[in-house]
């Protein structure tokens, strides 16, 4: 201001007049510009995946699961900036999105359904999205299924895993911001059957045909409508069925099979044949006791006919 003024004096007085304002627009503008406004920036953009070892399932029938996070990128910043005219300050904002892959099943699946995120519906049942995202791409886990082509382009096409045998959904670009700028828990609505499934057809998809149901008359067993087989070995896969549905493992010609529990039972006892009473004194004609499975070589049940 000092030296336009100087400078528009040497003019007469209204060149002083124009060297002050034009002095003065120069100062706000570069010397005295208010200082800008920043947003919240994140200072570290790495994403914690998931860990190296964790199981994923087999699923079967349609159910609500959460999957693993196996592949993803660094948080991708955008900064946005806003205002500073008229000497107000400028405002810069940072919006973060996330690329990153998901693995739902060790077998194949049908489709994905709704999708949840932190427990807030984020994809709904006709496909909308209700946040921004620039693709989602379902691998439905066939064994020749091809290498996601984000993946190929972050890892390199020959260091790309295709993931094969494993379905899984990527993410391109999911804004992070109704999240607390992190990748969110997931749950989805998994469709890896047309509909419920037999106990019998588990036991032999689990046990690669080594192991088969049948019920008391040769029908396959109960079918449900959903089930996540996980653990070390078949039979850590099967006990949640075999205890809830109280079945017993029999081996006959064509191999080992499950078999309702009552379907064991050798023998009827008749009605009139149980002991109603002892020394004299009214007895219980059935009594129940447990006894450890490593204590007993063999069980033999006996059921009781009642009218």
């Amino acid at each position: 201001t000092i030296v336009l003024g100087a400078v528009g004096a040497l003019f007469g007085p209204i060149g002083a007049a124009v060297g002050t304002l034009a002095g003065r627009a120069f100062d706000q503008a570069v010397l005295f510009k208010p200082k800008g406004r920043e947003g919240r920036r994140l200072a570290e953009l790495q994403v914690q995946t998931s860990s190296y070892g964790s199981q994923i399932p087999r699923l079967f029938g349609t159910m609500r699961v959460a999957g693993s996070v196996i592949w993803a990128t660094d948080l991708r910043e955008t900064r946005e900036k806003s205002g500073g005219g008229k000497g107000r300050p400028s405002v810069t904002t940072y919006s973060y999105s996330a690329s990153f892959a998901v693995a739902l099943s060790a077998r194949r699946i049908g489709a994905i359904r709704r999708i949840w995120a932190d427990g807030n519906l984020l994809r709904g049942a006709a496909g909308d999205f209700k946040t921004e995202l620039g693709a989602m791409r379902v691998h439905m886990g066939g064994e020749d299924q091809p290498v996601d082509p984000l993946i190929a382009s972050a890892q390199g096409p020959a260091l790309a895993p295709a993931h094969r045998g494993i379905a899984y959904v990527l993410f391109e670009d999911l804004a992070l911001g109704d999240y607390g700028n992190r990748i969110p828990s997931l749950t989805f609505e998994v469709e890896a059957d047309a509909g419920p499934v037999a106990i019998g057809a588990m036991a032999a998809t689990l046990s690669d045909g080594r192991l088969t149901g049948a019920g008391l008359a040769g029908e396959d067993l109960a079918a449900i409508d959903g089930f996540a087989a996980g653990g070390s070995n078949v039979r850590e896969a099967m006990a949640p069925l075999v205890e809830g549905f109280d079945l017993a493992l029999r081996e006959t010609a064509e191999g080992l099979t499950l078999l309702p529990v009552a379907s064991e039972a050798a023998a009827v006892v008749a009605r009139d044949s149980l002991c109603r009473a002892v020394n004299g004194r009214a007895h219980e004609s059935v009594e129940h006791r447990g006894i450890a499975d490593d204590a007993v070589p063999y069980a033999r049940s006996i059921a009781a006919a009642f009218d």
